[in-house]
C-alpha cells in the first residue's frame, strides 16, 4: 500500500474517531464516556477476578489487562476498570487491528490420505492458538468491532467450520471445549439428517453452548454454476431462493435469525454479496486469504481455508493481527 493512501486511511481513521455515527442501529460515538473506575486490587487479584466483580463477565479481563498494561496485580494496588470499550476499531498509534478468520472443513480424519484434518492435527492448532495468547470470539462481536460499536482483544481469532458433518461433534467438539474456544458452524441445511451428518437437535445443542449456526445455502454447492442456456432472470430467482429458503430453514430450526453465510465453496462475486445482503444476512464470509481491519467490506470477509496439516510458521503466518500505518 502506497504512502498516500495510507495518509488517506490515517485521515479516515481520524475523522470516524471524530465523528459520530449517523447509521441506523448503530451506537453513535461519543467523546463523554464515563471515565474509568478506580479500585483496589485485593489479595489473589486477576483481572479476570476484577471482570467478574466490576464488569460481571471474567471473560472480560483482558480489556482490564490492557488497560492497565499489566496482567497482575499487588493486594492494594490501584487498578483502574474501564467501563467502555476504550479502543474501538482496534486502532493504535502505527497499526489497525485486523482478525484473522480460519475455515475449516470437515475434521475428524484418521490418516494423512484422509481428505479430513485429523482430530490430532486440528488439537495441535487449537494448542497454538491458546499458547500464543489467542481469544476465540463469535460473529458478532466481529461486526461490532466492524462498526465501531466494540473492542476485541489484541490477540482475536473467528474460528468457523463449513460442515454438518457428525465428525465435528466427535473429534472437534471436545477439542474446542479443551481449550475453551468457541466456534461458528456454517451448515449446508438439506444436508442435515442424512447418514453420518448432524441432526438438529445437536445443532441447538451446540448453539445453547454458545457457539454461531451460520447457513452456506441448501446443499453446500456454488450458487455461480450458471446452467448453459439459462436467462439471468432465471438463474437470479434460483440463486434468491436458494438463499432464502437456507436461511429460513436454519431460522425454523433454531428460532432465531441466521445472519450469516458462508458463500458455498468459498465464492463470491458481487451480485451475489447484494442478494446475500437483500435477503437479510448481516455478513457473509468467502475463503480468501487475509485478516480483517474494521474497513473491510461486511459481505466479503476474508477466510483462511484450512484442510491438512502445516508446520508452526506457516500456521502462524495466517494469524497477522496487525496492519501497519505509514505515519508519513
Amino acid at each position: 500500500m502506497g504512502s498516500t493512501v495510507l495518509c488517506s486511511l490515517s485521515l479516515l481513521v481520524a475523522l470516524m474517531v471524530l465523528l459520530p455515527s449517523e447509521a441506523a442501529g448503530q451506537e453513535p460515538l461519543s467523546l463523554r464516556q464515563p471515565p474509568p473506575r478506580l479500585v483496589k486490587a485485593r489479595p489473589g487479584d486477576t483481572p479476570a477476578t476484577l471482570a467478574r466483580r466490576y464488569l460481571a463477565d471474567a471473560s472480560r479481563g483482558w480489556m482490564i489487562a490492557e488497560y492497565n498494561d499489566k496482567h497482575r496485580f499487588a493486594p492494594g494496588e490501584a487498578v483502574l476498570i474501564p467501563q467502555r470499550p476504550f479502543r474501538r476499531g482496534g486502532l493504535y498509534p502505527q497499526a489497525i487491528q485486523a482478525v484473522p478468520v480460519l475455515a475449516y472443513g470437515d475434521i475428524g480424519g484418521i490418516s494423512t490420505e484422509d481428505k479430513r484434518l485429523t482430530r490430532a492435527a486440528f488439537r495441535d492448532q487449537m494448542q497454538w492458538l491458546a499458547a500464543h495468547g489467542f481469544s476465540a470470539i463469535t460473529p458478532d462481536q466481529l461486526i461490532d468491532f466492524m462498526a465501531f460499536r466494540g473492542q476485541l482483544p489484541r490477540k482475536a481469532v473467528l474460528i468457523t467450520a463449513d460442515t454438518e458433518a457428525q465428525s465435528f461433534a466427535e473429534q472437534a467438539l471436545p477439542v474446542l471445549d479443551e481449550y475453551g474456544f468457541t466456534a461458528t458452524l456454517f451448515i449446508a441445511s438439506e444436508n442435515l439428517g442424512r447418514p453420518g451428518t448432524l441432526r438438529w437437535h445437536q445443532v441447538r445443542r451446540l448453539r445453547a453452548d454458545g457457539f454461531t449456526i451460520g447457513c452456506r445455502g441448501r446443499n453446500g454447492r456454488s450458487l455461480l454454476r450458471r446452467k448453459q442456456g439459462q436467462s439471468f432472470e432465471t438463474n437470479f430467482n434460483w440463486i434468491a431462493s436458494e438463499l432464502r429458503q437456507a436461511k429460513k430453514k436454519v431460522e425454523a430450526e433454531l428460532g432465531e435469525p441466521c445472519r450469516y453465510l458462508a458463500y458455498p465453496e468459498g465464492r463470491s462475486s458481487s451480485l451475489l454479496a447484494a442478494m446475500a445482503a437483500s435477503v437479510g444476512f448481516s455478513a457473509a464470509f468467502n475463503q480468501m486469504p487475509g485478516s480483517t481491519p474494521f474497513f473491510a467490506d461486511r459481505f466479503s470477509i476474508h477466510r483462511n481455508r484450512i484442510d491438512a496439516p502445516m508446520a508452526a510458521d506457516r500456521f502462524s503466518a495466517l494469524l497477522a493481527s496487525t496492519l501497519a500505518v505509514d505515519p508519513n
